[in-house]
């Protein structure tokens, strides 16, 4: 006899659980499916922007992320060529209620929005493997593979939470469209002192060789550094490749301490839909951007959290399905308009090879740095990617404060994250 739940989820990284959590908390009965043991502790996103530490307060984990992550309000952005190096501080808003980035590793985000969701009733179970999936006309049996053998679950809907190489698009046959970068991104964990180098707590490097993005983790010293190398070259030797690349970021510094890395193609690339019959998508699985400027978890946490809210209203009853339509066209919309240009344009800048546009790059970045409304920027275009699909009586509908906020922020998008 399958388990029944009224949602399944499939994956248990950060936009998994806290989808998970946002749901249990309108009173659905969630199950998770994580193939791995655990969560994963691998160096990928870190950073949450004002318009995230929205969700993290609502859900009730906030304090709790604070007390493990470290707050962060400067942005650097460095560019070598021309010993330019710029800060920009974020600055109070009315209307929003912080002026910090929350720096912390992803896997800390899963394990909290975890704890909180297994109060509430959620399952989680690790080395559970989705393989197949059966979409019938009142919901979905889903397969899992396990360590004692197959075992079957059956719920109403199915959230595929479990990345850009998600098993349940393609078991639903939704195609993931966009294209996939040349180059490959190396993301390390390391205990280095970069501030002592005059980096920021967040940083950009523009260079056409070694572009990076570098950022504090922790307030124990841990910092992320990635870049970005030729897919072309051995994927089995990136680690060897490591200390060649640090060797420019830190000067001929070698004190430093690798404590994990993790390599990655990069997409520009969203499901066609991310509602077909019983299956929806969230996260990576529903759209994936390279990472340049932060906006693939921001983006892809805010899909988690509006689906977990217009899916908690079907399930009670109090909206029609046709509103997962419209969740799909909008947070569709969303990616394409805003997310997919902005870190397109990030990118681009990141790594641009041509003299002449490296002019003009330096011009905008020293325009902004000047601009006393950049800190306000750095904060607002986050909010964008909130998009226009919450319902009137959504917790979450006063989220967006853009409207009552006088910056014209069209146009710099590419300077901003």
């Amino acid at each position: 006899m399958a388990e029944q739940s009224d949602v399944i989820i499939a994956g248990a990284g950060p936009v998994g659980m806290l989808t998970a959590l946002a749901l249990a908390q309108t009173g659905a009965k969630v199950t998770v499916l994580e193939q791995e043991p655990h969560i994963i502790n691998s160096p990928r996103a870190a950073v949450y922007f004002p318009s995230t530490l929205i969700i993290l307060e609502e859900l009730g984990i906030l304090d709790e992320l604070n007390a493990i992550g470290f707050q962060n309000r400067t942005f650097g952005t460095h560019i070598p060529e021309f010993g330019y190096s710029s800060v920009v501080t974020t600055e109070p808003i009315e209307g929003i209620p912080y002026d910090y980035q929350l720096h912390a590793g992803q896997h800390d985000v899963a394990r909290v929005a975890m704890e909180h969701a297994q109060k509430l009733g959620v399952e989680v179970l690790f080395n559970h493997e989705v393989v197949a999936l059966d979409d019938e006309p009142d919901g979905v049996t889903v397969t899992a593979k396990t360590e004692a053998g197959e075992k079957t679950f059956k719920a109403q809907w199915l959230i595929g939470a479990d990345g850009a190489r998600s098993t349940v698009r393609r078991l639903a046959g939704i195609a993931f469209a966009g294209h996939t970068w040349p180059e490959r991104f190396v993301a390390t964990n390391v205990k280095f002192d970069f501030l002592k180098l005059g980096y920021q707590q967040a940083n950009f490097v523009c260079d056409p060789v070694n572009m990076a993005v570098i950022a504090l983790l922790d307030r124990d010293g841990l910092w992320r550094c990635t870049y970005m190398e030729d897919s072309s070259l051995p994927l089995e030797t990136y680690e060897e490749r490591i200390h060649q690349r640090y060797e420019w970021f830190m000067r001929g510094s070698k004190d430093y301490e690798i404590v994990s890395s993790s390599p990655y193609m990069l997409h520009q690339r969203a499901g066609e839909t991310l509602h077909k019959d019983h299956v929806l998508l969230a996260g990576d699985a529903a759209h994936a951007t390279n990472p340049c400027g932060g906006l693939g978890l921001t983006s892809g946490v805010w899909t988690g959290v509006v689906l977990a809210d217009v899916l908690g209203a079907v399930i009670r009853g109090e909206e029609d399905e046709s509103i997962l339509d419209r969740f799909s066209d909008e947070r569709r919309r969303v990616f394409w308009e805003v997310v997919s240009p902005a870190a397109t344009e990030n990118k681009r800048m990141l790594q641009e090879k041509d003299p002449e546009q490296r002019q003009k790059d330096l011009a905008a970045v020293r325009a902004l740095s000047d601009d006393p409304d950049s800190g306000a920027m750095l904060m607002l275009f986050a909010y964008k990617v909130i998009g226009d699909v919450l319902r009137p009586n959504s917790r979450w509908k006063d989220a967006d404060p853009t409207p009552n906020v006088h910056l014209d922020i069209a146009g710099r998008q590419g300077q901003i994250h």
